[in-house]
């Protein structure tokens, strides 16, 4: 489940959708220049995954790999609309934990999580009870955004005003 915070940029959505129809490769590099920005989140949120959560993780199908948890942090790219938001929100990047094991580890304990429905309810809680020991759920991507939000809200700021200049120049050589 993805963890958002917001800055408000206006236009952004609309030049990106305008790029996409009219000069495909500039709105590649904005978006690569956008995750370049975002890099130290996927750096921090990867340094927070534990070598052992718990000490029987390794059993069950697929088990839990710090390798794998930490090559799992990634910065996506998100080009719609977000529902409910009206329309007039665009999500930029989103970070993700795309392994099994690491987003077990990060969201187990989440709102309507507890591990009482569990099959084994009593190991549900008792598994989230321990991996809180380690923090509450959103227990590595969460404090890597609070940590590097600024950084990375200053570059995603560059990357835009750069499309920003890319694009008057464009106009301006036409005009």
């Amino acid at each position: 489940m993805p963890v958002e915070t917001e800055m408000e940029v206006v236009g952004v959505a609309e030049a990106l959708k305008a790029l996409a129809k009219s000069d495909p490769e500039l709105r590649k590099a904005v978006i690569k220049d956008m995750k370049v920005a975002a890099a130290p989140l996927e750096a921090a949120a990867r340094a927070n995954m534990p070598a052992r959560p718990l000490t029987n993780w390794y059993g069950w199908k697929g088990g839990y790999s710090q390798t794998k948890a930490q090559k799992g942090v990634k910065v996506a790219f998100r080009g719609g609309k977000v529902k409910g938001k009206g329309g007039d929100h665009f999500p930029l990047l989103s970070l993700r934990q795309t392994d099994v094991g690491g987003a077990i580890f990060e969201m187990a304990g989440r709102a309507g999580g507890s591990g009482r429905n569990s099959e084994g309810a009593a190991r549900g809680q008792a598994m989230i009870a321990k991996l809180n020991e380690s923090g509450t759920a959103s227990r590595t991507l969460w404090p890597a955004v609070e940590r590097n939000f600024g950084a990375v809200e200053v570059g995603l700021k560059a990357a835009i005003d750069t499309m920003s200049d890319t694009i008057q120049k464009e106009i301006l050589r036409r005009a």
